[in-house]
């Protein structure tokens, strides 16, 4: 099986288990852990494609990417947790769903031959747009809009791709170092707390 595929799997899994415990922490019913796990597997994905005239959408063309979300659903679902388990749970997997789409997005928008800026531009939509959507269907701020390092964790995995990319790295070393950078990021930032500096108050 192709490792890119898997990456993308990967991704796709750790996305929709994100969205399927979100749906869980509000006590949804399995429609809701579907719906909310679809979200962030095939949300930024789908705006990226349409933004490239990238047709068909990703997921028309290969449903994998939907069965592989609903799976997970079904397994959140399924499954009992310990309290105070459930956000960490969702914070993990959000970051590793958003530092594979971001290195992908990037990967996919340079192969539409899009500029550097641009790819990484189109990286960080593919890596939060699916968020965003989620935790405003749950009546959340969504993490890119509050003092979360989110989209700089992703900015981060799309300028790696770039520079490895560029260096003359493969693609399946680009996707896993771009990866790994984005991921490391914000895993930094959610082991100790580190947000982005507020505006200064000016009196």
């Amino acid at each position: 099986m192709n490792s890119l595929f898997v990456l993308e799997m990967i991704g796709t899994a750790a996305f929709a288990i994100s969205g399927a415990v979100a749906a869980s922490r509000k006590n949804m019913d399995i429609f809701g852990f579907c719906v909310l796990a679809l979200m962030p597997a095939v949300g930024g994905g789908t705006l990226r494609d349409l933004l490239l005239d990238r047709h068909p959408v990703f997921w028309v063309a290969n449903p994998s990417y939907v069965i592989v979300a609903l799976v997970a659903a079904v397994a959140v679902f399924l499954g009992v947790y310990k309290p105070g388990t459930r956000q960490r749970l969702l914070l993990w997997t959000d970051a590793l769903g958003m530092a594979l789409f971001a290195s992908m997005g990037t990967e996919i928008s340079l192969g539409f031959g899009t500029g550097a800026l641009v790819a990484v531009m189109l990286g960080v939509a593919t890596a939060v747009t699916g968020g965003i959507i989620r935790d405003i269907m749950c009546g959340e701020v969504p993490l890119v809009l509050t003092k979360e390092i989110y989209a700089t964790a992703a900015f981060v995995a799309g300028l790696v791709y770039v520079a490895v990319a560029y260096g003359g790295g493969t693609r399946t070393i680009a996707l896993i170092t771009a990866t790994a950078a984005g991921f490391a990021v914000r895993g930094l930032a959610i082991t100790y707390n580190w947000t982005l500096p507020p505006p200064r108050v000016r009196r």
